[in-house]
Parts: structure tokens; sequence; C-alpha cells
């Protein structure tokens, strides 16, 4: 049985070796087959491999992508990260294409939760960041340059 500890260091490792590094394999370290993604996309996509394409849109739309987790919060079998998401919009377009990269740097903050089995995977994330403040940021509402 996995410790609450434990939990906490596969989220630890998750956000600095893939998430700021780009090293894509560490998602199968701590997550299922079985994984249940909430807010990555469409409600309940599922899988690891689910998971690590997410990832792999964000780091190449951000390539300097970088997470801080400001606050953990430990209850039982679920870790909640509150964290800060910073990168500068060189990569490919964002948000399935529509927001073309203009190399605008991105700093939103977010929150997730996930909850681990016995065997300390995770099986179900729930990840909330405001997706209008983000847009925003990266100019998505600005108007069209003149031809």
């Amino acid at each position: 049985m996995a410790t609450a500890e434990q939990n906490k260091a596969t989220l630890e490792r998750y956000y600095e070796e893939c998430l700021n590094k780009g090293n894509l394999d560490v998602i199968y370290e701590g997550a299922g087959d079985d994984h249940i993604s909430h807010g990555t996309a469409p409600n309940g996509k599922s899988g690891v491999e689910h998971l690590k394409e997410w990832v792999r849109i964000q780091r190449a739309s951000f390539p300097d992508l970088h997470v801080t987790v400001e606050d953990w919060i430990i209850e039982g079998n679920k870790v909640v990260s509150r964290f800060t998401a910073r990168g500068t919009h060189t990569g490919e377009p964002y948000a399935g294409g529509l927001i073309p990269a203009r190399g605008r740097k991105l700093e939103i903050p977010g929150i997730v939760i996930d909850e681990f089995d016995d065997e300390g995977l995770i099986v179900e994330s729930w990840f909330s960041m405001d997706s209008y403040d983000l847009a925003q940021q990266l100019g998505a509402f600005d108007p069209p340059a003149a031809s």
C-alpha cells in the first residue's frame, strides 16, 4: 500500500521530469492504463496515452513550459496541487490550432486533484485552470493584424 508521501513524490517527479523537462515516459510510472482525466479534454478521457498526448501538446506549444507547485494538500488517497504554469507560446498553435503562436508569455494558476489506488498509481485526475485567462494572455481576443 502506497503512503500519502509516496503519492506526493510520484507527482513531484511527474511535474519535474515530465511537465518541466519533457520526459513523457515518466507518465507510465505514475498512471495506469485505466487513468481517467477530467478537464484536459472533453470530460472522461481515459488512459495513460491520453495524458501523454495532453502533455506533449502543452510542451509543443510552450517549449519552455515550467510548472511550479505552490501548495500541496494530501487527504487520504487524494493529492491536490495548486500550481502556476509559465511559458512562452513559441511552438505549435494552441487550443486545437485556434491560437497561433505569437511569442507571448503565459503565467496562469491552476489546480489538480489526483486520486491514487492502493498501489500508488493515479487512477483519476481533475484539472482546473481559467481557459479564458489563458486565451486572453495568448492573444486569442486581439483584433486580427491589418493586412
